[in-house]
């Protein structure tokens, strides 16, 4: 018997492995791609326009809170000053008057071995106070009139000057605001213009691509008509 020899096995007769072939990405087209990036700008000028908005009405709001902190702060200076003036001096002796107190005329002593006030007539020493000045009622009732009548007059000198103090910062806000609108409104007609620009600009561009288009099809065409 003999032996047969076999094909040794080998390289040659192996199958190549077969791969996917990547497909070719395809390209956006011209137009749409010019409509997203339209679509885009309009939306960023429109956000602008609407944060610009927000910190405008924040910004008049802040104003309107310091204003009225101004006017409280008015109303507090003149309570405060009307609280001084009840506690003067001149206004608990006017108001003892009318209760009918009047000053003593003796001065007493105070014996400081055991405290005690020698209050008594005997035990009091000096005379009358050369410098005390009695009123009658009706002295007394024109002095009163005469201190409300100032007072009157002061406070209404008072609320006269904060009434001027608080229309001349109304006038400065209200031309700030104005000077704020004018400021916004130019902004506004800049925003619109460069849009406008931005818009002319993309159809220039559409139709510069639309003609390269053109000539490129009329070139294949011609090209076409050439071939045999």
């Amino acid at each position: 018997m003999t032996a047969l020899l076999a094909p040794r096995p080998g390289k040659q007769g192996a199958r190549p492995q077969l791969r996917p072939v990547a497909r070719p990405r395809g390209r956006m087209a011209t137009i749409p791609f010019a409509l997203v990036i339209a679509l885009v700008l309009a939306a960023g000028t429109v956000g602008l326009l609407v944060l610009t908005t927000a910190l405008q009405n924040q910004a008049f709001a802040v104003q309107s809170r310091q204003h009225e902190a101004t006017v409280l702060e008015i109303q507090l200076a003149s309570l405060q000053a009307e609280v001084a003036d009840a506690r003067s001096i001149q206004h608990l002796a006017v108001a003892a008057q009318q209760l009918g107190m009047r000053p003593n005329p003796y001065g007493a002593q105070l014996r400081l071995s055991d405290g005690k006030v020698l209050g008594e007539a005997s035990a009091v020493v000096g005379g009358e106070v050369p410098t005390a000045r009695y009123l009658t009622k009706e002295q007394a009732e024109a002095q009163v009139i005469a201190l409300d009548k100032a007072e009157a007059e002061r406070i209404a000198k008072a609320k006269a000057e904060a009434k001027q103090r608080a229309e001349a910062k109304k006038e400065a806000e209200a031309k700030k605001k104005a000077e704020a609108k004018k400021k916004a409104e130019a902004e506004k007609k800049a925003e619109a213009k460069k849009k406008a620009e931005a818009k002319k600009k993309a159809e220039a561009k559409k139709k510069v691509e639309a003609k390269k288009k053109a000539e490129a099809a009329k070139k294949a065409k011609a090209k076409k008509g050439k071939q045999p």
